[in-house]
């Protein structure tokens, strides 16, 4: 693990990490985020904001959950279609 320096909302943070360019990339993901909330919701604090951006990724990640087990799914089905076919031939 290689340590590394990412700062989020002007504060900045050492971190270690097997792939530094990628932690690099969230970080500035985040930090991006973490300023369009900071201008929508100016009232609320660094831990609230970080905690508004937890619960929206979080629902984030449950609505690709969701649409993930529906392409399986299809793609269950499509396999199903493809092994008749096949076996018709």
């Amino acid at each position: 693990m290689k340590p590394i320096e990412v700062e989020i909302l002007g504060r900045k943070y050492r971190l270690r990490s097997d792939n530094p360019e990628q932690t690099q990339n969230i970080a500035y993901i985040i930090n991006e985020e973490l300023n369009r909330l900071q201008e929508l919701y100016e009232n609320l604090d660094f831990t609230k904001l970080i905690l508004l951006l937890a619960l929206r990724k979080q629902d984030e990640i449950i609505s690709l959950q969701k649409q993930n087990q529906e392409l399986e799914k299809n793609l269950e089905r499509v396999n199903q279609m493809v092994e008749k076919i096949v076996g018709d031939i």
